[in-house]
């Protein structure tokens, strides 16, 4: 009896994941008062999905301001998982970026900075909001990031002023991204 009730759910979750519908990108993305293109998209067999937005036609390769929709497909978890994911992604980057993770209404959130490094000359500011929609069958985050020119005045001061300015800005991303009315498109 177990056995046929546990066959029961099981058959009822996947049946639901079959009629989960896929989310739909969007060719163009309004945000922080910039019109975004859709200008690189890449999928795997696994239900995991990236597309990546520029402005001004600039190419994917030397973008200055950047949206990024990654959808993971029958990847489902609340919010609180996806902030412990991000946080442990997060420690083993190196070098370790300035990051902040936090959950409003049914959305997880992180705001980062990445200082410039070897590999990297600029400063970058990310800011992601995680939707958890049953309708897409998976998670969808919505990142936004502006690169920076590295601080003209390289002393501890000089740096230290850079990264409150877009520590500052950073913030206003946040604010704004959680203010959105933007939605994922599951039809």
């Amino acid at each position: 009896m177990a056995r046929r009730l546990l066959i029961c759910l099981w058959l009822a979750f996947f049946a639901n994941l079959a009629y989960a519908q896929q989310f739909l990108p969007p060719e163009k993305i309004t945000y922080s008062g910039k019109t975004y293109s859709l200008a690189y998209k890449n999928s795997s067999p696994n239900g995991r999905a990236t597309f990546e937005y520029t402005t001004n036609n600039e190419p994917i390769e030397s973008w200055s301001s950047l949206v990024t929709l990654n959808y993971s497909k029958f990847l489902i978890a609340p919010p609180l998982e996806w902030i412990k994911v991000a946080k442990v992604a997060l420690d083993r980057e190196k070098p370790k970026p300035h990051y902040s993770l936090y959950i409003k209404e049914n959305n997880g959130y992180s705001k980062i900075i990445y200082e410039p490094d070897t590999r990297n000359p600029f400063y970058e500011s990310d800011v992601h909001k995680s939707f958890h929609i049953e309708a897409c069958g998976g998670i969808l985050v919505f990142q936004f990031a502006q690169k920076y020119p590295p601080s003209a005045d390289q002393s501890a001061e000089g740096k230290l002023s850079t990264l409150k300015k877009i520590t500052n800005e950073n913030s206003q991303f946040a604010d704004e991204m959680e203010k959105s009315e933007w939605l994922p498109d599951c039809n």
